[in-house]
């Protein structure tokens, strides 16, 4: 009679980890609001469909746009700063007058 395989100790990590690290990640996701399969749908590698010559003139086109999209991006974000800035003056001048009212209130 054929004596049965056993699974050493570290193949039952490995099939354990297989399955584990899975769920860990979704689980982890859903704690911090993430959907996590939109996330891996997003990924290359799960695209259907290989990778051709026009996929690849498509990634280099791609590449002049994000320069463009960086640029708009700057842009957003200057005019973020500058709204803050505002935000701060403003938050600042109640602040001193805050505190003018409660130094005469003092007296």
């Amino acid at each position: 009679m054929a004596q049965k395989y056993k699974m050493t100790g570290c193949a039952k990590f490995f099939i354990f980890f297989i399955i584990a690290a899975p769920l860990s990640y979704i689980g982890a996701s859903y704690y911090n609001g993430v959907d996590p399969f939109a996330k891996l749908k997003s990924i290359e590698i799960f695209k259907s469909g290989g990778s051709t010559n026009s996929e690849k003139t498509k990634k280099i086109n791609l590449d002049n746009t994000n320069s463009n999209s960086f640029q708009k991006e700057i842009e957003l974000k200057d005019e973020e700063i500058k709204y803050l800035k505002k935000k701060i003056n403003k938050l600042e001048d109640l602040i001193k007058s805050q505190k003018e009212e409660l130094s005469k209130l003092k007296r």
